[in-house]
């Protein structure tokens, strides 16, 4: 750990006690799963809306009808016979991807900093420990449906921050798509696009931890961010840790209204940054900035 202050971030995790026994709800706000005695149900809602959705993913009872397979789903029963329920098929596609989802668009969820502060806002912000107080228990508020580990240290409007990323193995592998006759199949993703979803995952994670940590305190006007993942060493076989980007954040960026809509890769490269991104996808080993080159 390069930092003195560090916490770790756990997936939204719930016990729920009844007389139909104990069922556990991982998630929150958003996205939630319930798992108990009949299986898995996703539930995804937009918050404020009211929308809401629940579904079975997985059947414990032995009820295969209910479980997921690998072969073409037919149309809704309300459908008319061979013409599949538009509506019901892509209510199911986004339900279905809704986890997938909740990892490759946390970038979406950054903050939007004002851009101006009153003299009394500024002579009364937050600096010093306080800063990093009021980070940690921001930290400890999330309810996101990915582990991660941050390190972090603030000093004269500037913070240093370590992102331990989630692994791509954390994000869903298949996926739920819609065939030319209209049914829906579950389908393996490719490497492609494995590889494709872990780096929106891993930059939109940056682009939100910057985003919360700018708006603790307008003193804050830069923040470097180094991001890192574990990896086999080739020679050993040893887990070391492998830093993938480092950047240092602006703050006037994040007070245009908007940016959240940006790609979140594209969004760090109008930063000074370090990442070496193959054409495979591949997010390859950098060196980190350290303080001295801020």
């Amino acid at each position: 750990m390069r930092f003195r202050k560090s916490i770790q971030i756990f997936k939204g995790l719930k016990l729920n006690f009844s007389k139909s026994g104990v069922t556990a709800t991982i998630g929150g706000k958003g996205i939630s799963a319930n798992v108990g005695a009949k299986g898995v149900f996703l539930n995804t809602s937009i918050p404020g809306t009211g929308l809401y959705d629940r579904k079975k993913v997985l059947d414990f009872s032995g009820d295969k009808k209910s479980q997921g397979s690998s072969k073409a789903k037919s149309a809704p029963s309300g459908a008319l016979k061979g013409v599949p329920d538009e509506a019901a098929l892509e209510a199911e596609l986004e339900a279905y991807n809704a986890l997938t989802d909740a990892f490759v668009h946390i970038g979406a969820l950054s903050e939007t900093l004002p851009a101006d502060y009153s003299p009394r806002q500024l002579a009364t912000a937050p600096d010093g420990d306080e800063v990093e107080d009021k980070i940690g228990k921001w930290l400890g508020s999330l309810n996101l449906p990915i582990d991660f580990h941050v390190s972090y240290e603030y000093e004269d409007g500037v913070l240093m921050a370590d992102l331990d990323l989630p692994e791509i193995e954390h994000l869903p592998t298949r996926k739920l798509v819609k065939l030319s006759s209209g049914q829906l199949k579950e389908k393996d993703k490719s490497q492609k696009e494995l590889r494709e979803e872990y780096a929106r995952c891993v930059f939109g994670l940056g682009m939100f931890c910057a985003s919360h940590f700018f708006a603790v305190t307008p003193r804050m006007e830069r923040v470097l961010l180094s991001a890192y993942t574990q990896r086999r060493d080739s020679k050993t076989g040893d887990l070391i840790d492998v830093y993938i980007y480092s950047v240092v954040f602006e703050r006037e960026a994040f007070e245009k209204k908007g940016y959240q809509e940006q790609e979140p890769e594209q969004f760090l490269c109008k930063f000074k940054n370090r990442m070496n991104k193959a054409s495979t996808g591949e997010l390859k080993g950098i060196v980190p900035y350290g303080e001295e080159e801020l």
